[in-house]
């Protein structure tokens, strides 16, 4: 036995080495906070099709805050059962809930929206790709975490990918006006991301996406009923059932994935997977409605499957608010654990 293996055994506790071993085995490979993560992706990914289809019937707006009216009453019942009762935020963190909802539902969907009455979707796609760049950017400028020449090299040949994927589909841009209204789609996502660990170090990952979906709704409630007065939604029942998938699954149960990966990967791991999201909507229209898949987008999705696999940082797992047990994100604990043993030095008291 070395000289420091008494002193790290007291300090796991409860905790035991074979954890430790696997959590280590998770921070370089492919972990629960990523399953959670890439099941949200792919759901997104489907969705952009599932809107594609409702809104021959509706107007965005008016979709966007039906569904997201419906996702928030879901989550509110969800967090109820599981988390119980909602408790109202202190003034503080209600500016920071309103802040993440302005940039994560408000500004997101009305960009999208925007955009998508300007251009299609295989543009918005594009400049989307660009959220991961933008989520790393910001880290290394402001010092928070650095990151290898692999995690950049992967990077790029992400957006590499990103390009074939959409640029085969030979999208066009009916006016330049809509550069600045599809970024704002990207920098409202980014700007959500990195505020949401903040939060999660405060409130359990279902009770604040329960807040922050409910007053994102409220938001677009005024958009979605002006561009009702104009534009009558077709009610039908396929209308009904995109709308389910849109507001359960694409807004109640992404949400409940997504958060907690947020916490487990930290945000710039968790971004690097929204560059397979347009390969998936490829693949999904291709399935739902027959659209065609072409050569260079299986080329661009092996690209970025690659440059995803290349440019994934290390988890960076954010705080968890006190009360929480343990055994919900113990695969955190575990991780940080194991990073803590791996630095520690042969240095103990003789007598620990």
């Amino acid at each position: 036995m070395s000289c420091g293996e008494p002193f790290i055994l007291t300090m796991l506790d409860e905790v035991s080495l074979d954890a430790v071993t696997r959590a280590r085995r998770l921070r370089r490979g492919f972990g629960w906070g990523d399953v959670l993560v890439v099941a949200a992706t792919i759901i997104w990914g489907v969705n952009v099709v599932v809107v594609k289809l409702a809104l021959t019937d509706s107007g965005p707006f008016t979709y966007s805050a039906i569904r997201y009216v419906l996702g928030a009453l879901a989550l509110c019942g969800l967090a109820r059962w599981l988390e119980g009762p909602l408790v109202r935020p202190p003034v503080t963190d209600a500016w920071l809930i309103a802040a993440a909802a302005t940039a994560g539902v408000l500004v997101n969907q009305a960009s999208f929206a925007g955009a998508l009455a300007l251009t299609n979707a295989d543009n918005i796609a594009m400049i989307s790709g660009t959220t991961p760049l933008l989520v790393v950017g910001w880290l290394v400028w402001r010092n928070r975490e650095h990151f290898e020449a692999k995690v950049w090299g992967g990077l790029g040949l992400g957006l590499v990918g990103l390009v074939l994927v959409v640029g085969a589909a030979g999208g066009t841009w009916s006016s330049w006006v809509v550069v600045p209204v599809a970024l704002a789609n990207p920098l409202s996502w980014a700007v959500y991301l990195l505020m949401l660990p903040r939060l999660l170090g405060r409130y359990r990952p279902l009770t604040l996406a329960a807040w922050v979906t409910v007053v994102g709704a409220v938001m677009l409630v005024p958009f979605g009923a002006v561009e009702a007065l104009n534009r009558h939604p077709h009610v039908t029942g396929p209308w009904l059932g995109l709308l389910a998938y849109s507001a359960l699954a694409a807004v109640t149960l992404t949400t409940w994935l997504y958060l907690p990966g947020v916490r487990r990967l930290g945000p710039a791991r968790t971004t690097v997977y929204s560059y397979l999201q347009p390969f998936l909507t490829v693949v999904a229209a291709g399935l739902m409605i027959g659209e065609p898949i072409l050569p260079l987008q299986l080329l661009g999705g092996v690209i970025m499957l690659v440059g995803v696999a290349m440019g994934r940082p290390r988890p960076h797992p954010g705080p968890v608010p006190l009360g929480e047990e343990p055994t919900i994100v113990a695969g955190v604990s575990a991780e940080n654990l194991a990073e803590w043993v791996e630095t520690q030095h042969c240095a103990a008291p003789s007598g620990a």
